[in-house]
């Protein structure tokens, strides 16, 4: 391999000869005040700072050899790349760091396979990297893509990190991950990003982060996990974001969705969608989860409910879950008809659907006052058998009544007329209509246990 670069290079070019094979960087950036070294201002920069693309080619598909006691890598900072990068189906082993450089054209990275990429602060008006295979990690932290950012079937190990950078796409999408496996995370921490994020059937064993990401939906979709499988999910995005984040049959290990920051404009697909935690919990009241699924999440559904009750169980919130719960069947029994509806009400208000079981007993306890008060006050009806009956109680007497099947004696030896007929009847079908109640709460209740 010869130990000198291509006479035709530039002096710029031959300059990063020299560093990659050294393992050095190459920083052309000039310190200029006033932003001047910022990529999206590279067409100002000097043409000392521009080096060709068919000059990176050459370093990463014939490189030179290191130097003795260096490891060769192409590290280069501040460059303005004119031409095409294109590596389409390239080997490339060593690291490339191409930091704060602008590109002139796409770069193409199709079914490329690499080991460590960092474009961390880059200018690029769009990157093909379909099916890349990326030994380590692939960066651009601080970046801007002014179109879209295509990384469809990529298989990245060690993580993607697309922190504060900016996503522009011109056709309805900034980000194109569909089947992307990443052995890692997903780090989109203040991402900016106009167009729709589609991570549809991706797959992910760390976290997505989307921390204070401003997703601007630019159809309807601001992103796409329809799909995804993930260790866990953050979307503390940036309140201004806009349109709808379908998680629609997502597979999740925890989800974090915090209500008293969610995005006024956003809503939520969670259908068919599992998890097994939900945060925040702590501090996050019932009340709180329950008005952000009807506010946020289209269609919220019974057995979502039951998921976000689970999650309250699982943190040992056993209140938030009963009341989760309680929406859940509220929300079944209304799609049953007027029926349905009218029978959920009841049991709602007698034994909040087989939760709230102390309901019963303050039911009781009024139906047993209120009838003990009455028949006291007027008095024992005609006895049916005079002088061979048991003694006149108006508390067991309104017991026997409000009670099936106690059988204290009462109901049978006393035969009432007029108004003191119609409570009596009135109590024995609250009685019957109360125990009916607190059956089926039960049966819920036992239904669900098993």
């Amino acid at each position: 391999m010869p130990d000198h670069p291509p006479h035709d290079w530039t002096a710029t070019e031959q300059r990063l000869w020299h560093a990659y094979r050294r393992g050095e960087r190459l920083d052309l950036r000039d310190g200029a005040p006033q932003g001047a070294d910022d990529p999206a201002r590279s067409a100002d920069w000097p043409s000392e700072r521009a080096v060709r693309a068919e000059a990176l080619t050459h370093l990463l598909l014939q490189p030179p050899p290191a130097e003795a006691g260096r490891i060769a890598r192409l590290d280069l900072q501040g460059a303005r790349i004119t031409g095409r990068l294109d590596l389409t189906g390239a080997r490339i082993g060593a690291p490339v760091k191409l930091k704060d450089c602008a590109f002139a054209e796409r770069v193409l990275l199709d079914y490329a396979e690499i080991t460590w990429w960092n474009l961390d602060s880059a200018h690029l008006p769009g990157l093909d990297a379909e099916g890349l295979r990326v030994d380590l990690w692939l960066g651009l932290r601080d970046a801007t893509v002014t179109d879209e950012l295509w990384l469809h079937d990529a298989r990245i190990t060690g993580g993607l990190d697309l922190s504060r950078t900016t996503l522009r796409g011109d056709d309805g999408f900034a980000l194109m991950g569909k089947q992307m496996t990443i052995d890692g995370g997903l780090r989109a921490q203040g991402l900016r990003a106009e167009g729709e994020l589609r991570l549809s059937r991706a797959r992910i064993t760390g976290t997505l982060d989307l921390t204070g990401a401003l997703l601007t939906a630019t159809d309807g979709g601001a992103a796409d996990l329809e799909d995804l499988h993930a260790r866990r999910v953050l979307l503390g995005l940036h309140p201004d974001s806009t349109g709808t984040l379908t998680l629609a049959a997502a597979e999740l290990g925890t989800l974090v969705a915090d209500p008293a920051r969610w995005p006024a404009g956003c809503t939520l697909d969670l259908t068919a969608t599992a998890f097994t935690g939900l945060e925040p919990t702590a501090g996050c009241p019932a009340r709180a989860r329950l008005g952000w699924l009807a506010a946020h999440v289209t269609a919220p559904s019974p057995a979502l409910h039951a998921r976000v009750a689970a999650a309250y169980r699982q943190a040992g919130q056993e209140q938030a879950a009963r009341d989760v719960l309680i929406r859940k069947e509220r929300l079944r029994h209304q799609a049953l008809g007027p029926a349905g509806r009218a029978w959920g009400l009841l049991l709602e208000a007698v034994v909040g659907y087989g939760y709230r079981p102390a309901r019963a007993l303050l039911w009781l306890l009024l139906l047993l006052a209120g009838g003990t008060s009455y028949f006291a006050l007027t008095g024992p009806p005609r006895a049916v058998n005079p002088g061979g009956g048991p003694a006149w109680d108006p508390l067991l007497y309104a017991t026997d009544l409000v009670v099936p099947f106690l059988g204290l004696g009462q109901r049978a030896a006393w035969d009432p007329g007029g108004a003191a007929k119609a409570v009596a009847l009135a109590l024995t079908v609250a009685g019957w209509v109360l125990a009916t109640a607190v059956a089926g709460g039960a049966a819920r209740v036992l239904n669900r246990s098993s």
